[in-house]
């Protein structure tokens, strides 16, 4: 089963924009065949434009999950290519909620 970044406190799920094989840009999890190490981790947090400055910038504050593959894409499909979009899993359950507040 795949593995993705979770955010411990939070338990949002780590995604970034990245390039498909046709070298298509899309916004959805980073994800792994094996649990990343601490150096993929970070290269990620680094790739996310997540810095250490921000609250979720610490390193120690993010763990790996495994998720079935369903559950990647059913997080993928809330996500709906809109980087203003998180997903998070608490309690087995994914939700999502817009990272941008309305004034």
């Amino acid at each position: 089963m795949p593995y993705v970044m979770t955010h411990s406190p939070s338990g949002t799920l780590l995604a970034c924009i990245q390039r498909n094989s046709y070298k298509l840009a899309y916004y959805g999890l980073l994800i792994w065949e094996h649990p990343p190490s601490l150096v993929q981790m970070s290269e990620a947090l680094a790739e996310a434009a997540i810095e250490q400055g921000d609250p979720a910038g610490s390193l120690e504050s993010w763990s790996s999950r495994e998720l079935s593959e369903h559950e990647i894409k059913m997080a993928n499909v809330k996500l709906r290519n809109d980087p203003s979009r998180v997903v998070a899993f608490r309690d087995g359950v994914l939700s999502v909620e817009s990272s941008v507040q309305s004034e």
